[in-house]
Order: C-alpha cells, then sequence, then structure tokens
C-alpha cells in the first residue's frame, strides 16, 4: 500500500509541471452513491487523475471514500473511450482496486479486487468535462463480502 501511494504521489508530483506544457494530463473530483446486496447505500466522495495516450485509451489512479461503509479505495486502471460525437464519448473501465476498511470499523478487513466500469463523458470547454459512471468493485479476494456497486458523476480539468 505505501509503494501504490509513494508511486501515485511522485506521478502526481512530475505531472505538474508537464500539465502545463499542454500534455494529456487531467484531474477531477465525484461524488456517488454506493449499494451492497445486505449492507445498504453509502454516500461517496472521490478524487481521480490521469493521462490521455490519444483519443481512445487513458490511464487512471483515484481514491474514493466510502462514507457510509467507513472504506478507502485506491485504484488505477486503464479507461477506454470511444467516441460517439466530437464532446461526447462512451467509457469503459479495467483496472484494480486496493481497499481497506476504518480501524475503527467492525471487520477491518483490507484486499484487492478488480474494479471494471461503464460511462458516459461530455466536454463542456477545451479544459471541462462531466462525466457519469456505473462502477463494480468485484468480490474476487473473498474479503470484501459483496460486490460494491458505485454511481457516480463527476467533473474533471483538462490541462
Amino acid at each position: 500500500m505505501k509503494k501504490f501511494i509513494g508511486a501515485f504521489v511522485l506521478a502526481a508530483v512530475l505531472a505538474v509541471p508537464l500539465a502545463h506544457a499542454g500534455t494529456g494530463f487531467y484531474a477531477g473530483a465525484n461524488l456517488g452513491r454506493t449499494t451492497t446486496s445486505g449492507f445498504g447505500n453509502s454516500s461517496d466522495f472521490g478524487f481521480s487523475g490521469g493521462y490521455r495516450f490519444n483519443r481512445y485509451l487513458n490511464v487512471e489512479a483515484g481514491y474514493q471514500s466510502l462514507m457510509g461503509y467507513e472504506m478507502t479505495l485506491w485504484s488505477v486502471s486503464a479507461l477506454g473511450r470511444y467516441p460517439l460525437t466530437r464532446h461526447l464519448h462512451l467509457l469503459a473501465r479495467l483496472g484494480m482496486a486496493y481497499w481497506t476498511e476504518s480501524p475503527v470499523s467492525t471487520y477491518k478487513a483490507t484486499g484487492t479486487d478488480p474494479l471494471i466500469g461503464v460511462g458516459i463523458s461530455y466536454r463542456l470547454t477545451h479544459h471541462m468535462s462531466l462525466r457519469g459512471e456505473y462502477q463494480v468493485l468485484s468480490n474476487r479476494s473473498g474479503n470484501l463480502g459483496t460486490n460494491l456497486d458505485t454511481l457516480m458523476i463527476g467533473i474533471a480539468y483538462h490541462f
């Protein structure tokens, strides 16, 4: 986990000078709602940052806080983009997420599980876009107890 956070921080620090050179870097924030079977709902918030290699492929790192479940998620994923119009894109996500419950929560569990998602993105201006996305964190490790289904909306600034 420390290596993952260190790599994320290093990438962010290196990204700042490059971002001002008009590269494909972006940063965003989101709000969401997560549901599970048997555990109720959670209001969420998160942040993400990524790099657009071309019009079809991004790589993205993210942080999400699931307040109702007392959990945090750190993720890395490939984000496929398919342009429908000049401003509208379909999104498909495939990645991994490291999640952990708060030390004061009931179970104190941790794990690394696959993260998949689909969504849509709309470019408002050259630098701003809106995104709606549905993500599933799959319970492959067995530590999670159930899949986490998240519906989120976010905004991103493209450098």
